[in-house]
């Protein structure tokens, strides 16, 4: 009898054992090189990826069975493309990338001048205009001295998104760039700059003067950053050299001649990468309740209905999520509605340092079918949307107040009236 309740112990602990095993399957990251070389030359970027724990695939950007979906399962969680002039192979496009993004998985893209239109298109399809191929980031006065060349375009860039989601730690040393320049539309809703030119960059053709740039100045673009609306993230960076060993391990040094010290091309990249990866920078919103304080049923919890003027508390937990852990949520411009097509109320909710949010409410003087909306967007902190629908019903008859203060007028010239009435009857019938 002992024997086969062993085995049946065995088989449960072999069986849990492979359910942890699957749940902490690593994630894939599919890597498209425009140039096999870059394997070597751009090493640590993508060792310091199966450092944190990814799965990491390498192919060539034209590899003739280049695949991201089987059927209707995506055979990838992630896409790196250091591109070039070479064209996506396979059966990858502009078109399945975008879906690949749809689905709510994260690309990070990184070309340089020679990009090519097929790469510049599926970066305007992701909401980071590329310039025109050919053009490069200049800069006469912020160039670095040793590798900038004649034509001045290895710049160092410290102009930085102010963000403890995408840089928590900010920017230690400038960023050596080399590369074509970015843009993002000014009404765009998705996408920010996480790297910006100086006041004295602009974008145009090395060696050939300009006197007039479409890009320069704080608003020229070097990396990118969008989140969509399904929370997927992306990253644009106009260039390749900036992920490469040699830059990692650059010093820097301004066009006067002065030693700046290391550059923080590697901290600023796997920032960069670790946001878009979804790594930094994740709420997580959980345990949504809201019940009565005071009115139509005192203490009830997620009730179906509410009356009107009740006192509601509403709460909901809220975590950051950064590499791998979470921590209480500490920020004070939360807010929640209540809402019937436009908002009968808007509170702000008031954390207690262990995540969780709450807030009292009055429930509106109207009836009808209303909802909980807490709507969070702010820069580099993936989305919050949160709804729940609940009725409002009137006062019934039995609940009305027997008295109204604001009726007694009413009260007073109907008592009056009664009192003229009988008075003028009284006097008639007993004058004659």
């Amino acid at each position: 009898m002992v024997r086969p309740v062993a085995l049946l112990l065995a088989a449960t602990v072999l069986c849990t054992a492979a359910a942890s095993v699957a749940g902490a399957e690593k994630q894939s990251v599919l890597v498209l090189l425009d140039d096999p070389a870059l394997e070597q030359s751009h090493s640590t970027f993508l060792k310091s990826l199966s450092a944190r724990g990814y799965a990491v695939t390498i192919k060539p950007i034209t590899h003739k069975a280049l695949q991201l979906k089987s059927w209707d399962d995506w055979l990838y969680d992630k896409l790196v493309i250091l591109g070039s002039s070479n064209e996506l192979g396979g059966a990858v496009d502009v078109a399945q990338v975008v879906e690949f993004v749809d689905a709510g998985h994260d690309v990070l893209l990184a070309v340089d001048s020679g990009v090519s239109e097929e790469l510049r298109e599926l970066s305007q399809e992701l909401g980071v205009d590329v310039d025109v191929r050919g053009h490069a980031v200049i800069d006469h006065l912020g160039f670095e001295s040793q590798l900038g060349g004649e034509d001045h375009a290895a710049l160092l860039a410290d102009s930085v998104v102010q963000s403890a989601a995408v840089l928590p730690g900010g920017l230690q040393g400038p960023v050596l760039f080399r590369g074509i320049a970015l843009s993002v539309p000014a009404d765009s809703e998705t996408a920010f700059l996480a790297l910006s030119g100086s006041p004295t960059a602009y974008s145009g053709k090395p060696g050939v003067a300009q006197t007039d740039a479409k890009l320069a100045g704080g608003s020229m673009g070097l990396v990118a950053l969008a989140q969509l609306r399904n929370n997927a993230r992306i990253a644009v960076a106009g260039s390749l050299d900036m992920f490469s060993d040699a830059a990692f391990q650059a010093h820097a040094t301004s066009h006067s001649g002065q030693g700046l010290g290391q550059v923080a091309n590697e901290a600023f990249c796997a920032a960069i990468s670790k946001w878009a990866f979804s790594e930094r920078g994740v709420l997580r919103a959980t345990g949504l309740s809201h019940r009565v304080v005071s009115g139509a049923e005192p203490g009830a919890v997620n009730p179906e209905l509410y009356r009107i003027n009740d006192e509601v508390e509403f709460s909901v937990h809220i975590q950051e999520c950064n590499e791998g852990s979470c921590r209480p949520f500490k920020g004070d411009d939360v807010q929640v509605e209540l809402q019937m097509l436009d908002p009968y109320v808007r509170s702000w909710l008031r954390h207690d340092g262990s995540g969780r949010f709450s807030a009292l409410v009055k429930v509106p003087d109207a009836y009808g079918v209303f909802k909980w909306v807490v709507d969070y967007r702010r820069l580099g902190y993936s989305y919050i949307e949160l709804t729940e629908t609940v009725p409002i019903r009137p006062f019934k008859h039995h609940e009305y107040e027997r008295f109204i203060l604001q009726a007694y007028p009413y009260y007073a010239s109907v008592a009056s009236m009664m009192a003229g009435f009988m008075a003028v009857g009284a006097f008639f019938l007993y004058t004659r």
